[in-house]
C-alpha cells in the first residue's frame, strides 16, 4: 500500500512538473505593434526648385517625383523608417512603415536623397540636372507625431512641402570643356543623420565636351568663399578661373565663368629673402599639371633607367664626392649645403631664374597654403591642391601630383602602405639634408605622406633615388 502510494505520488508530481513546463514554453502575445503605419501628402517646392532637380523651364529649375522614390523618416540620430512615393508628378501620396516606436508630440524629418541611398556623395558629378536628380540630390520636410492609435500613425501635417537641401549652379564657360574641378572651403556632404563630412572640391566630367554644367554644392556656412577652376579644354590643355560667390541651399544660381590658359608658374604670394617665389604649374619633364614627368637622382640633370649608388654622379653611400657641408666621415668636405645651377635639373631645362625648390620653399607651401587631397583629380592621377591663404591671392592655386613613389635601382617604389591604391610619392629639394646621421648622402624632399589621412610633409631620401621634381622661379 505504501509503495502504491509514493508511486501515485511521482506521478502526480511528474504530470505537475510536465504541465507546468507546458504552460512556461507558451508563445506571450506582443504588447505593441513591430512596425507603425504611416502616409503623408508629400509636394515639390516653389518655381525657385526646392526639391528634385529635373529640368530647366526659362531661368528656373523645376521640380517633379517619381513613383518609387524613397523617403527616409528620421530624427537626429539614426533613421527609423521608409516611405516610398506612390505616382509620378509634382505631388505624391508617400506611404511606408517605422520600425521604431516613434513619439507623440516629437518632431520627425523626411528626408529624400538620390536613389533611395542614405548617404549623399557631392565630390564626382556629370554636369547635368539629370545626373542631379538621379545621383546628388537631397530634399527634407518635417512632421510631427499627433498620435498612434494601434500600428496607424497620424501627423499633425496633412501634407508637406520638401526643400533642397543642396543649392545649385548654372557654370556656363567662355570655351568647351571636357572636365572641369571646382575648388571651395567649407562645403560638406551628409553622411547619416547629424554627421557630416567635408570636402574641398567637385569634380565635373560631362559625358560629352560642353561650355555649361550643373553643379550641386553645399552650403558655404553663410559666408562668401573663393570657388577655384581647373579645367581641361578640347585641345587637351588646361584653363583656370577664380570666382568668389556665397551660395544657400534650396537656391539655385547662374554664373559666367572666364577661363584662361594654365601659366607656366603661378604666384601664390609667397616672399622669401625678400624675393617672390612662383611654383610652376607642371613637373619638370611634364606636359600637364596631372603628368609624373621625369625622375632625377639629386644633383644630375638628366633622366636615366637605372637609379642607384653604383651609378651615382657623386659617389657612394656615405662616400660622397660633392655636397657634403660638414661630415668627413662621408666622404669629401666642401661645405656646399645647396645645388649650383649646373647640377640643378630644373636651372639645367628650363634656364636662368627656374631652380629645384629649397627646404625652406616647402615649408613656405605647406604653412601658407590650404592642402586637400583630391582623389583621381587631375588625368586620373592623386594628388595634393595648395591654395593661397596670403591675403590678396586667395585665388591662385597649384596641383601636384603623387608620383607613384620613387625609383630605386630600376623599380618604382612606393613611399605607402597600400602602394596599388594610393601611390604616394616624392620630391626633390635642392638642400642636402644636415640632420640625419648619414646627412651627406640623404638630401630633403616633400613627401607625400604614408597615409591618406595625413598631409605632406618635408622628408628625405637617398640621394641616388630617382624622385620628381616641381620647379619654382625666382625673381
Amino acid at each position: 500500500m505504501k509503495m502504491m502510494k509514493a508511486l501515485f505520488y511521482a506521478v502526480s508530481v511528474m504530470i505537475a512538473f510536465t504541465g507546468c513546463n507546458s504552460i512556461d514554453l507558451q508563445t506571450e502575445e506582443p504588447n505593441a505593434p513591430q512596425e507603425w503605419k504611416v502616409s503623408i501628402q508629400a509636394t515639390k517646392g516653389d518655381a525657385s526648385g526646392q526639391t528634385k532637380a529635373l529640368s530647366e523651364s526659362g531661368s528656373t529649375i523645376t521640380a517633379s517625383w517619381e513613383a518609387g522614390d524613397v523617403v527616409y523618416i528620421c530624427n537626429t540620430d539614426y533613421n527609423y523608417g521608409v516611405l516610398t512615393a506612390q505616382s509620378s508628378g509634382t505631388s505624391t501620396l508617400l506611404t511606408g512603415s517605422i520600425s521604431k516606436t516613434p513619439t507623440v508630440g516629437k518632431q520627425y524629418t523626411l528626408r529624400y536623397l538620390q536613389k533611395g541611398e542614405n548617404y549623399l556623395y557631392l565630390p564626382n558629378q556629370k554636369g547635368s540636372l539629370a545626373d542631379i536628380a538621379k545621383n546628388h540630390d537631397m530634399a527634407e520636410a518635417t512632421v510631427t507625431v499627433k498620435s498612434i492609435n494601434g500600428n496607424e500613425v497620424t501627423f499633425e501635417e496633412t501634407s508637406v512641402q520638401f526643400e533642397s537641401k543642396i543649392s545649385i549652379t548654372k557654370f556656363t564657360f567662355n570655351r568647351s570643356i571636357k572636365d572641369v574641378t571646382v575648388f571651395c572651403s567649407n562645403l560638406k556632404t551628409y553622411v547619416r543623420p547629424n554627421y557630416t563630412a567635408n570636402y574641398g572640391f567637385v569634380n565635373v566630367n560631362p559625358d560629352e565636351a560642353t561650355s555649361t554644367v550643373y553643379v550641386a554644392m553645399s552650403t558655404l556656412e553663410d559666408k562668401k568663399a573663393v570657388f577655384l577652376f581647373l579645367a581641361k579644354g578640347e585641345d587637351g590643355l588646361y584653363y583656370i578661373a577664380a570666382k568668389k560667390a556665397q551660395l544657400e541651399n534650396g537656391k539655385n544660381y547662374a554664373a559666367t565663368v572666364a577661363l584662361t590658359a594654365m601659366p607656366d608658374r603661378v604666384d601664390l604670394g609667397i616672399v622669401r629673402d625678400e624675393k617672390p617665389t612662383y611654383w610652376a604649374t607642371k613637373n619638370l619633364g611634364a606636359n600637364r599639371p596631372g603628368e609624373v614627368g621625369n625622375y632625377y637622382a639629386w644633383g644630375e640633370t638628366s633622366p636615366k633607367t637605372t637609379y642607384s649608388w653604383d651609378n651615382y654622379a657623386w659617389g657612394k653611400y656615405c662616400a660622397v664626392t660633392k655636397y657634403n657641408p660638414d661630415r668627413s666621415d662621408q666622404g669629401t668636405v666642401d661645405g656646399r649645403a645647396y645645388l649650383l645651377p649646373e647640377d640643378d635639373a630644373a636651372t639645367a631645362a628650363l634656364g636662368e631664374g627656374w631652380r629645384m625648390p629649397s627646404y625652406d620653399d616647402f615649408n613656405d607651401l605647406l604653412n601658407k597654403s590650404n592642402v586637400e587631397q583630391l582623389l583621381s583629380f587631375a588625368d586620373g592621377i592623386w594628388g595634393y591642391c595648395f591654395h593661397s591663404v596670403v591675403e590678396g591671392y586667395e585665388g591662385k592655386f597649384i596641383f601636384i601630383p603623387m608620383t607613384n613613389g620613387y625609383y630605386k635601382d630600376d623599380v618604382l617604389t612606393s613611399t605607402l602602405a597600400w602602394p596599388d591604391k594610393f601611390n604616394g610619392g616624392a620630391y626633390w629639394s635642392n638642400k642636402i639634408d644636415q640632420v640625419s646621421w648619414t646627412s651627406a648622402s640623404f638630401a630633403n624632399t616633400l613627401k607625400f605622406s604614408n597615409s591618406i589621412y595625413s598631409s605632406p610633409e618635408t622628408s628625405m631620401m637617398d640621394r641616388a633615388y630617382g624622385l620628381a621634381v616641381r620647379p619654382v622661379y625666382v625673381h
